[in-house]
């Protein structure tokens, strides 16, 4: 009787698989191949029932009960169909897979253990088994459809998601400056593009490719989840505001200190032959310079003053300042030391402010004068002739006073072929040094009697003496526009005035500009001014000594104050009387 029951158990399955079966039969002779496949394999007689057996064989049964069901649905058909014809092929194209055995690949238990592979699995059935749907005529063809698209779709949203995983969490690189981070780059690929930008953008600005960055920006490496997004303009900007960007330039160097600063080197190269060429014109190319001059390639902001030629060449010939501390001697004048260091005496009081025309031995002031930048130096020998001054012979004589020279012999002078080595500067003689002397023609000396006789006091001595004892406020020479031929003296109002030699009084009265004025002939080819007088104690014709008392003093004429103005002349020319005051 279990033999029949399972007879009619086997029957009924055969016959809803068959019902199943014809539903997916195609007429077509194309699918002869897959009706084949779907034949039910031969059906083993079973087993007859034992009781001992009966537990085993009622849990068996339920597992059956769930495989067939299994077994029955149209997916696990369709894909033991398809599986044994494309195995192979997918198995070749699939090198994801191509370590693992086919069994792994075509599993139902290892489905959900690898998610990538599952979805490239799973992709592969799908695209596979879409050519299949058309024979499908049952009400579920529908639904079927709906979830073949749906997981199809869910794949590609899948794929999709992973190729824009969001960029924090890939590796990226931060940009720093100084050590700090001022923005972020996705790769190198973003940060050639980024450097390149920066390149072409500073050259374009600049007009030069040499250039370099004061806080050079550097890549790091960061892990995942740092990364934030940054403008790849505003990045740029922020490394060309705080890299501090510096341009090749070419700096001019005089004893290892820079001067100027140049866009090239050619500019300073010109500029010092033309320097030469000022000086020595035909011989530049055998001048030097008595600095170190060097022309160095130098880094600096692009704001930096750059330097023309002419400025150059200006700047070297009179653009340096040289300070002397100079301690005043016993004599000085601030007119003596203007004369002697080649300044002005408003230069003297500029660099030394608050100072006074009175000046103590002792006292240190500035003296500033402009000096060339670089000095050049041009040496060469030379043959020439010169003259060899004659020497003066002094004889002494009783028959003549002392205030009288006589001339006895006038002498003449020599002459010589010299060979020397001159040193120029600047274009002017620095330093000479004679090599040789070929003497052409010896010199004849001059013989000069002089006097020893004591004359009377109203005769001329040739010397002078200070006619008052008052402080120096104004020299000979030009002041402004206006000469002065004389000194003032500034003394109290009714000092007393003497005569700085023996002679005759010429003149006594009131002269435009002097105001009350002496002028007392000396008979030796000398007068003397005596000026701003307020009164007289000579008159003209009388015969005065040296040091004897002729006047007072006063403010008369064009006068600012009470002071003496006091001329020397030689021939009725005017001469600096601080040559002739003893």
């Amino acid at each position: 009787m279990a033999k029949n029951i399972a007879k009619s158990k086997t029957s009924a399955t055969a016959t809803v698989l068959d019902q199943k079966k014809a539903r997916f039969v195609s007429k077509d002779t194309r699918d002869n191949e897959f009706k084949k496949n779907l034949k039910e394999p031969p059906i083993k007689p079973e087993k007859p029932l034992v009781l001992a057996d009966a537990k085993k064989e009622k849990k068996k049964s339920k597992d059956k009960k769930t495989t067939k069901k299994e077994n029955n649905s149209y997916l696990h058909r369709f894909w033991k169909a398809i599986s044994s014809k494309a195995k192979s092929t997918i198995i070749k194209k699939t090198r994801v897979f191509k370590n693992k055995p086919e069994s792994f690949i075509f599993s139902h238990k290892h489905f959900r253990k690898n998610p990538l592979k599952s979805i490239l699995e799973e992709i592969l059935r799908i695209v596979i088994g879409l050519r299949f749907i058309g024979n499908i005529r049952n009400s579920k063809e529908g639904m079927l459809k709906l979830k073949i698209t749906a997981t199809l779709a869910f794949m590609i949203f899948m794929i999709f998601a992973i190729h824009r995983i969001p960029t924090t969490y890939q590796k990226a690189y931060a940009v720093l400056l100084n050590g700090s981070v001022v923005g972020y780059v996705k790769d190198k690929t973003e940060a050639q593009k980024l450097f390149s930008n920066l390149k072409e953008e500073i050259s374009s600005k600049l007009r030069t490719d040499e250039f370099v960055f004061q806080n050079k920006p550097q890549l790091k490496e960061i892990p995942p989840g740092q990364y934030k997004s940054t403008s790849l303009d505003d990045l740029k900007n922020t490394i060309i505001e705080k890299g501090v960007v510096l341009v090749k330039r070419y700096a001019l160097f005089v004893n290892s200190k820079a001067y100027m600063v140049f866009e090239n080197s050619q500019i300073p190269q010109k500029v010092l032959l033309k320097l030469k060429s000022v000086y020595y014109k035909n011989e530049a190319a055998s001048a030097r310079f008595l600095e170190k001059v060097e022309i160095k390639p130098v880094y600096v902001k692009p704001s930096v003053f750059v330097a023309t030629e002419d400025q150059a060449l200006t700047k070297i010939m009179f653009g340096k300042d040289e300070v002397i501390e100079y301690t005043i001697k016993e004599g000085d004048t601030l007119w003596d030391l203007a004369r002697k260091y080649d300044i002005s005496v408003d230069d003297i009081f500029a660099s030394n402010p608050g100072l006074s025309e009175k000046i103590m031995p002792g006292q240190k002031i500035k003296l500033s004068k402009m000096t060339p930048l670089i000095n050049v130096v041009l040496e060469k020998e030379v043959e020439f002739e010169d003259i060899l001054p004659k020497q003066v012979k002094v004889i002494k004589s009783e028959n003549y006073y002392t205030t009288q020279t006589i001339v006895k012999q006038e002498g003449k002078d020599g002459r010589a072929k010299i060979k020397a080595k001159i040193v120029y500067m600047n274009g002017l003689e620095y330093d000479r040094k004679i090599l040789s002397q070929q003497i052409l023609q010896r010199p004849v000396d001059r013989i000069v009697v002089v006097g020893t006789k004591k004359p009377p006091r109203y005769f001329a001595t040739g010397r002078f003496s200070y006619p008052v004892w008052g402080l120096l406020t104004s020299r000979f020479g030009y002041r402004g526009r206006e000469f002065h031929e004389g000194i003032d003296l500034a003394v109290p109002w009714g000092s007393n005035v003497y005569a700085a030699d023996g002679g005759v009084v010429e003149f006594a009265g009131w002269s435009g500009g002097y105001g009350k004025l002496i002028i007392i002939n000396h008979q030796n080819g000398y007068q003397t001014y005596y000026g701003h007088l307020s009164r007289f104690l000579v008159n003209p014709g009388q015969k005065v000594a040296k040091g004897q008392l002729i006047a007072k003093s006063g403010s008369t004429g064009r006068s600012t104050g009470p002071h003496l103005h006091f001329e020397v002349r030689k021939n009725g020319v005017p001469q600096n009387p601080l040559r002739y005051l003893r």
